[in-house]
């Protein structure tokens, strides 16, 4: 399952390495995205690519807003280990997120340990992740900031320790995935001023009752904006309407 690293004497070609960019810089579907992700898999000749997206907020909590990944992990254990991951809420002790986080360059899992003293539940999270098949690997973090919010985005490979060269395309290639990330959060309609009035009010806190008190329409209504602003936002729920909207600006 953990093939050694690349010989430091093979080369990238610097024509597909542009065109993995261009790819990623002209993306805006999740599919698109996808296909990004696979083209990324095989130029870097790894067994899997995953990007994530992060929400960090000022009260430290950190909530998993989106992951497109191909082939990251082995057969089905790759799924087992994402439901595993995001029920346990594993991002708060995930050495890969606290370095991602932490340093702007691209690193190697191998090197983790020596970048930061990790505790014995890192250790055994560690463990646990090498049981599921992801024993090496390469990593990279880019944030950037909406208002009082910051989204770290995260491209990870797995399969093998990446040579310098490779590690350095890496961190070409996340300056742009990172921006195709945030891409599939933008709304592809634009609210309307009531829809735009029952989303402020909802970050706020208030209900579909006082939203239509507050608007004077009936909470039929209010909800009947709300599916709109769900549809738009292309999101399941309140809470991650609110979370787009304040990413945008909007509220």
């Amino acid at each position: 399952m953990m093939r050694e690293q690349e010989g430091s004497n093979s080369s990238l070609n610097v024509k597909q390495v542009s065109d993995v960019y261009h790819m990623f810089s002209s993306c805006s579907s999740c599919s698109e995205v996808m296909e990004c992700a696979k083209a990324l898999q095989s130029l870097l000749e790894v067994d899997g690519v995953a990007l994530i997206q992060l929400m960090l907020r000022p009260d430290h909590s950190i909530t998993i807003e989106r992951v497109i990944s191909s082939g990251f992990g082995f057969e089905s254990k790759c799924v087992e280990w994402d439901n595993v991951y995001q029920k346990k809420k594993f991002q708060y002790i995930d050495p890969i997120v606290s370095c991602s986080s932490s340093f702007r360059n691209s690193f190697n899992w191998s090197s983790v340990p020596s970048m930061m003293p990790l505790s014995e539940t890192q250790f055994n999270f560690l463990e646990q992740a090498q049981e599921m098949g992801l024993k090496e690997g390469a990593s990279i973090g880019s944030f950037s900031t909406r208002q009082i919010y910051k989204e770290l985005t995260i491209t990870s490979v797995c399969g093998c320790s990446l040579n310098p060269e490779q590690l350095a395309s890496l961190e070409l290639i996340n300056s742009i995935s990172a921006q195709a990330m945030t891409r599939l959060m933008l709304p592809v309609e634009k609210l309307t001023t009531r829809e735009r009035e029952v989303l402020a009010w909802s970050s706020e806190g208030k209900s579909s009752w006082e939203i239509g008190m507050i608007c004077s329409i009936t909470e039929r209504t209010v909800k009947f904006h709300l599916k709109n602003i769900y549809k738009k936002f292309n999101v399941q729920n309140r809470a991650q309407a609110i979370v787009c909207a304040i990413r945008l600006g909007l509220v």
